[in-house]
């Protein structure tokens, strides 16, 4: 097809002295009519770009296929990922890319610059500029410059890159009026992989799974990889109902077949959570948030897909993690949380034998705030350590300064891998091996079967210190006896969900003693918590609880 020659801007037409300037300095001149994608050159722009003449370059679609695939900004991304408007006198870019006019090994870097114009609705409708080669100096320093805008095992764009163009990408939403996304997808079993086949086979997984998203993107998408396990993906002009049959493709990509390494074929499995903007975030940090809530609600379920859409009791649950969150940073720093502490008695002659440990904040006003929210906001926003060691710190303060005291503290599933927690009672018991004896330390069921091998380990290294260990909620999961005999456990706690209901629910009942049988023939000391009747103390002494709890024998009280 013949290429057309004639530029239509006054001036610079055939044969003009400023376009015989351009020719004479390296450079080209352009005018793209964006509506009928019309391309047209200053004379000798074959030359200057290094292409043969008979290569077409009439149309914006035909130049932008010498375009390196690779490239991570053209003209096009410039003009529509711009956030300035145009107020009547154009908006300025300035771009460079390469052109692979005889394939990768000659590869040629330009310069573009020019202004675009808007139409009537305030998009662009025309673009001027000037296109000019770099030298070959500029593909060192591209070279060097990449190493730190793409992930050096996949090829894809590093994490800092991916959200740069999210941003510009949002950016030219706004101002378009039009819809984009951002979407996460998650090797779920990538630890797996890399436990079980070594890390070698992790990552040819990785770089398979990269190569499968590039050939199931859309065309103009962009890619990156935002962690070790996970994939980014920057969605142009992609609204809801886009949006879903993208996800199902990524995800078909991965799960349809498995992957062949040198061990074998390795299955992977996905999750893929993604989030439509302008609608449901306004700037990056919220499209990155509503992304990975979206990811994690897809994770929750193996192979699952999930598109993020409000959740106003999600949203109550998390502003109010937040803010629990703040008062108990705020609280921490001004020594303001404290220790209640409820008494445990020996079932079969009320003696008081231990108190459970209790976190409370009291706050500014001198209200106290219980420590189960406290502590589901801690482990919500990463600070449940902290709230742990300082309940430790607490409770070996109480023990020291009274010498008859027998205290439980209570421990997250991040505490029980925190090797911090482990050497601050280390310190402890150095200066007071006494108090050794007169601690115990709870863990929850769910947070000892998160990691049987960890909570095991946490175990023998809280018995090598002269301390034990009870299992609290016992019940509320799924832990066995035989797991309980494997971590070694002096003693179990029973869900007062069951002791609640015992009077009420005859499956409860049925459920209590048949712990309580059990746990006697193992040889495990057993606690009813949460008494709140007398019948309920009464039916539980008679089955052979060991110890009672609840606010009908004592309530936790202040220290």
């Amino acid at each position: 097809m013949a290429e057309a020659r004639t530029m239509v801007q006054p001036g610079l037409s055939d044969g003009s002295p400023i376009a015989e300037l351009l020719t004479a300095v390296g450079q080209a001149a352009y005018v793209w009519d964006i509506e009928t994608d019309r391309l047209e050159w200053t004379d000798a722009a074959h030359e200057v770009l290094g292409l043969a003449a008979t290569t077409p370059i009439d149309s914006a679609s035909r130049f932008a296929a010498l375009f390196d695939p690779d490239a991570l900004t053209t003209r096009r991304e410039a003009v529509f990922g711009a956030s300035a408007p145009d107020h009547g006198h154009g908006v300025p870019f300035e771009v460079e890319y390469p052109l692979t006019p005889g394939g990768r090994a000659k590869r040629l870097w330009v310069q573009d610059r020019g202004r675009w114009y808007a139409g009537p609705e305030g998009r662009p409708t025309r673009v001027v500029g000037v296109v000019s080669r770099l030298g070959a100096h500029y593909e060192h320093a591209h070279n060097a410059a990449t190493l730190a805008r793409f992930d050096p095992l996949t090829g894809q764009l590093s994490r800092a890159r991916l959200l740069e163009i999210a941003g510009a990408t949002l950016a030219a939403s706004l101002r378009m009026q039009t819809a984009c996304c951002l979407v996460l997808a998650s090797l779920t079993n990538l630890g797996a992989i890399n436990e079980s086949y070594g890390y070698d086979v992790g990552d040819l997984a990785v770089v398979e799974v990269a190569r499968r998203f590039r050939l199931a993107m859309r065309g103009g998408d962009t890619l990156g990889r935002f962690s070790t396990s996970t994939f980014g993906f920057v969605l142009q002009e992609c609204d809801r109902g886009d949006l879903d049959v993208v996800l199902r493709r990524l995800a078909a990509a991965i799960h349809d077949e498995p992957i062949v390494t040198p061990a074998g074929p390795v299955s992977v499995r996905l999750a893929v959570g993604g989030v439509v903007a302008p609608r449901h975030a306004r700037d990056v940090a919220e499209f990155v948030a509503k992304a990975r809530a979206a990811l994690a609600r897809a994770a929750a379920i193996p192979g699952a897909i999930h598109v993020y859409a409000p959740d106003p009791e999600r949203e109550a649950a998390r502003r109010t993690h937040m803010r629990l969150a703040e008062q108990l940073v705020s609280a921490l720093g001004e020594r303001r949380v404290r220790l209640a502490f409820q008494p445990v008695f020996r079932a079969a002659t009320g003696e008081h034998v231990w108190s459970e440990a209790l976190v409370r904040i009291v706050t500014k006003d001198g209200e106290i705030i219980s420590g189960g929210p406290l502590a589901s906001a801690a482990e919500q926003v990463g600070l449940i350590h902290m709230l742990d060691r300082r309940a430790l710190d607490l409770a070996a303060a109480h023990l020291s300064s009274l010498p008859e005291a027998r205290v439980a503290v209570n421990v997250s599933a991040a505490t029980t891998a925190d090797a911090s927690w482990l050497e601050a009672l280390t310190s402890w018991l150095a200066m007071r091996p006494d108090l050794a004896d007169r601690l115990m330390v709870e863990v929850t069921e769910t947070a000892a079967i998160a990691d049987l091998g960890v909570t095991s380990a946490f175990v023998t290294e809280l018995h090598a210190r002269g301390v034990r260990v009870a299992i609290d909620d016992f019940g509320a999961g799924h832990t066995s006896f035989k797991a309980l005999r494997e971590l070694s456990v002096d003693l179990v706690k029973i869900d007062g969900s069951f002791v609640r209901d015992l009077e009420t629910d005859p499956r409860s009942g049925a459920f209590v003693r048949a712990l309580l049988a059990l746990a006697r023939e193992l040889g495990f000391e057993t606690v009813a918590e949460q008494i709140e009747t007398r019948a309920a103390a009464d039916m539980l002494t008679a089955w052979g609880a060991t110890y009672l709890q609840g606010e009908l024998l004592a309530a936790p009280q202040l220290a």
